[in-house]
């Protein structure tokens, strides 16, 4: 792979180069927390470790998209089963006598919901995960 492609790769992804010295470019993403250098110039080969570092980063920021968004499994008495729901993200979500199963396909659905919001490229919901959302709920009238 050239330096160029793994370029093109990162900015895609959703990082920024932030420039850098010489043929060294620092490359940033908002949801990973170290910067990833690329050297070499544009036509060379890019060096395995960057190759690896970028899906490395990569995977990572994706998913923290994921954890972005509180995933809530409940019984339901009405319905004799568990739910699964992503409140902010998408409506409805799914059900099952498992309550491991719900969770393991709610989380599959998050991933779908979040592929699809940037293959449409639209911004992702607001963050969801971290709410204090049974608190909140007590205070509604």
């Amino acid at each position: 792979m050239k330096v160029r492609d793994l370029v093109a790769e990162l900015e895609k992804a959703g990082f920024v180069n932030r420039g850098g010295k010489g043929s060294h470019r620092n490359f940033v993403h908002e949801r990973c927390s170290r910067p990833l250098t690329i050297s070499g110039g544009l036509g060379e080969e890019a060096k395995q470790y960057q190759i690896r570092a970028f899906a490395t980063r990569s995977r990572n920021a994706e998913m923290r998209n994921s954890a972005r968004y509180a995933k809530i499994v409940e019984w339901s008495e009405e319905d004799g089963c568990y739910v699964g729901s992503a409140p902010g993200l998408i409506y409805g979500g799914c059900h099952g006598d498992d309550e491991r199963q719900v969770f393991a396909e709610l989380c599959e659905i998050v991933e779908e919901a979040i592929t699809l919001y940037k293959a449409d490229n639209r911004p992702l919901p607001l963050a969801t995960s971290g709410q204090d959302f049974a608190n909140r709920m007590q205070n509604v009238a």
